[in-house]
């Protein structure tokens, strides 16, 4: 027989004053949970929002201020990697962010489209030595002249 642990916690949950000497174990065992869940590389936007709705944006707001700065960074880099601050901002704007992105607030940012300009594509495309040879110079002259014949002698009849 297996332990379910979300049966124990939720039990432990709705009966806190039998268990308020492990309200620190309750509080701990919370958040390494919800940083398993938010690290975890399946853990996409759809989720994010998900847990957003279960928690409420405040609980989020809350439960990111005690995780490490690399959490709702890495966050950022797996849901909003396009975003133009999201290498330089402070971990202050990071949390802000993934609360925005989890109310539906932010959303991410698109990835840019690259524009192809004339002269880099000619920079990149390799010349080929038949792209040089024109039709004139490419077949010889005596190819392209007319056929000369000798001059005909006119026959003797006989």
């Amino acid at each position: 027989m297996r332990v379910d642990g979300y049966d124990i916690l939720r039990s432990v949950a709705g009966h806190a004053e039998l268990f308020s000497n492990a309200r620190d174990a309750v509080d701990k065992a919370a958040l390494d949970i919800l940083a398993a869940e938010l690290e975890a590389k399946t853990f996409d936007l759809d989720r994010l929002k998900r847990t957003c709705n279960v928690l409420g944006s405040d609980t989020l707001a809350l439960v990111l201020q005690h995780f490490p700065d690399t959490v709702p960074k890495a966050l950022i880099d797996r849901i909003d990697p396009h975003h133009p601050n999201a290498a330089t901002e402070n971990p202050a704007w990071t949390r802000s962010h993934v609360v925005a992105l989890a109310t539906g607030v932010a959303r991410p940012e698109p990835k840019p489209q690259l524009t192809k300009t004339k002269t880099a594509s000619k920079a990149k495309k390799k010349r080929k030595p038949q792209d040089d040879l024109t039709e004139k110079i490419f077949w010889a002259t005596s190819v392209m002249a007319e056929r000369r014949r000798p001059p005909r002698t006119p026959r003797k009849s006989k």
